[in-house]
């Protein structure tokens, strides 16, 4: 199964109407890091499936993959 996911969300989609000017912005923030750690779990998904071969054409070994793809989510 595959998802979509956009990671980008816009300034109005955040704001509501009847509400104070900026009150959606204090869910802005919070948001987009949970946007940021869903996307780096992901990537972090797919580069632990990829084959020895693609780890070389990126550059990197397995073992350096592996040690990044088993990073938690909310570590850079």
């Amino acid at each position: 199964m595959n998802h979509t996911f956009d990671s980008h969300v816009p300034y109005k989609a955040v704001e509501a109407p009847g509400l104070p000017a900026g009150f959606g912005r204090l869910f802005l923030a919070p948001l987009q890091t949970v946007q940021m750690w869903y996307e780096r779990s992901r990537q972090r998904d797919r580069l632990a499936r990829l084959d020895d071969r693609l780890l070389r054409d990126i550059g990197i070994d397995r073992a350096t993959a592996m040690q990044e793809a088993c990073k938690p989510f909310w570590r850079e």
